[in-house]
């Protein structure tokens, strides 16, 4: 383990506010650098301080007069490529969160039991093959705040990336920014299809790039659409012969499939069954396994 991540450690699992945390990180700081420039290894600097989260759970019981830090947490013992196979984080709704500090007659105390939302960023981030948290990122990244291969969550970024606001390769969100394939309200992207979308070829109630297809168009070769039902065959037609790269005319094939399903909705039928039990699986493992695990952990301990 290297000094910054070393440090990194005590201070996201330490759950401070921030100000108590950049403090935190400038003792840190001085202590380790200057055992450093004395001849140390961190590695004996490590054995001598101890364990990140052993030092974080202490500092944190010092600074609140609570034990029991605000976060539950499973982490697998089986490791790949230096992560952990699984690594969850949940937020403890029991204990006080110390988004701020008041001062009363005993002296400074803690304040907080709600908006844990505000509290994100003072919880640890979830790191592994497969992560959940408020903060994840891996491989599979879940949370509200997500980064991975595959992520999800409200804010997430990836290679394949679904949210609220999503950035990645390909993207699904309601604000979405992809360098291929993009889709939700708002786009931008290679490949885009939304409400407004933004792109070489776009697809949309607004659309703006070189192809652009849909009820308010910009671009050098476009398509407008008053009716779809009156122009569907109009709009095959342009399709067939748009001179374009094959991946621009792949992606017109499937807006091609969508028009042709909004006059035919009984034509989605099976794929909206499929969804919908693709998403009902999700839904009930994300929200069964973690639990599952964190009451295993629990159970152990």
């Amino acid at each position: 383990m290297k000094a910054k991540q070393y440090i990194r450690e005590i201070i996201e699992r330490s759950c401070l506010p921030a100000r108590e945390r950049k403090r935190l990180k400038t003792d840190l700081e001085n202590e380790i650098y200057s055992a450093l420039e004395r001849g140390e290894s961190i590695e004996q600097i490590i054995e001598r301080m101890g364990d990140p989260d052993e030092i974080a759970a202490e500092i944190y019981e010092n600074y609140t007069d609570i034990s029991i830090r605000p976060f539950l947490e499973y982490k697998s013992k089986k490791k790949l490529f230096g992560l952990p196979l699984v690594h969850i984080i949940k937020v403890n709704h029991a204990v006080l969160v110390p988004y701020f500090r008041i001062v009363s007659s005993r002296g400074v105390n803690i304040g907080g039991r709600h908006n844990h939302f505000l509290f994100i960023n003072g919880l640890p981030t979830a790191r592994g093959i497969f992560a959940f948290g408020p903060k994840a990122k891996g491989i599979i990244a879940v949370g509200n705040l997500s980064s991975g291969f595959i992520s999800l969550g409200n804010i997430s970024t990836g290679l394949i990336s679904v949210g609220n606001i999503s950035v990645g390769l390909l993207s699904l969100g309601n604000l979405s920014l992809a360098l291929l394939i993009t889709l939700g309200n708002f786009v931008v992207g290679s490949l885009a299809a939304g409400n407004a979308a933004f792109g070489y070829a776009a697809a949309g109630n607004f659309a703006l790039g070189k192809f652009a297809v849909g009820n308010e168009t910009v671009g050098t070769f476009t398509f407008d659409i008053s009716n779809l039902y009156a122009q569907l065959d109009a709009i095959k037609l342009f399709f067939s012969k748009l001179i374009a790269p094959a991946p621009v005319k792949s992606f017109f094939a499937v807006i091609e499939k969508i028009f042709e399903a909004f006059i035919n909705p009984m034509s989605l039928v099976p794929f909206i069954i499929i969804f919908a039990l693709i998403i009902m699986i999700v839904t009930l493992v994300l929200c069964i396994v973690p639990n599952r695990l964190l009451m295993r952990k629990s159970g152990t301990n």
